[in-house]
């Protein structure tokens, strides 16, 4: 391994840990000052920490192990944050979730496994599916809370809009990747992930999601090669 990869994926290390704690101060002060629900809040530092994934890993950890090290390392910076109750913005939400702990491995698991089998395509989309739907869902769960609940206090509401904007995303994102929206294997991936964020109690749907789209995607290109 090029002796560069490593300084690279230490100063990504590094650069992610520094960024990752000033989103968080800027959470703080949306939630504290400026009175931002913590749900909103949440959701922002996850979206942004899910994009930044997206657009820097393939570039800063050429070296897989260093993207693990990240992992681990907002994991028991998160489990401390939530201990010491130093993040409301994040951890004040009225419901038990692990969210974001499942959050940093998720990325961590779906950027491993895309390198692993050589095919980044599968990081993409699983991240986009991941920064996009996951959050809309949420959105809409709260806003039409009343309306019908499926499993585990999840709306009707927001399943379907994971599901039509996974779907919008996938076909999108096929048709740009290789001019065929591939209409069947974007609905099967839309379905599929739809059905694990429904069961995905606890903020697992942060690792489970991500982690299956990319494995589907992944699969797929085995049996077609």
């Amino acid at each position: 391994m090029n002796m560069n990869y490593h300084v690279l994926g230490l100063f990504g290390v590094l650069g992610f840990t520094v960024g990752y704690i000033l989103l968080l101060i800027f959470c703080e002060i949306l939630n504290r000052k400026l009175k931002v629900n913590a749900e909103y809040t949440r959701k922002l530092s996850h979206v942004a920490s899910v994009f930044a994934a997206l657009i820097f890993f393939p570039v800063v950890f050429k070296n897989v192990g260093y993207a693990l090290v990240l992992a681990v390392l907002f994991f028991v910076l998160l489990v401390i944050a939530n201990v010491q109750k130093w993040i409301p913005s994040v951890d004040g939400v009225d419901r038990k979730t692990g969210g974001s702990y499942f959050l940093a491995f998720g990325i961590g698991a779906t950027y491993y496994i895309s390198v692993l089998f050589d095919y980044s395509m599968a990081f993409t989309l699983a991240m986009l599916i991941f920064a996009i739907s996951d959050p809309l869902a949420g959105i809409v769960g709260a806003k039409w809370i009343k309306s019908k609940t499926i499993y585990g206090g999840k709306t009707i509401a927001g399943s379907l809009s994971f599901l039509f904007s996974a779907l919008l995303i996938c076909l999108l994102f096929f048709n740009s990747a290789n001019g065929n929206p591939m209409i069947a294997l974007s609905l099967m991936i839309a379905l599929t992930a739809t059905v694990t964020e429904l069961i995905s109690t606890r903020g697992t749907d942060n690792f489970t999601v991500p982690l299956l789209v990319a494995g589907m995607l992944i699969f797929h290109q085995f049996l077609v090669v």
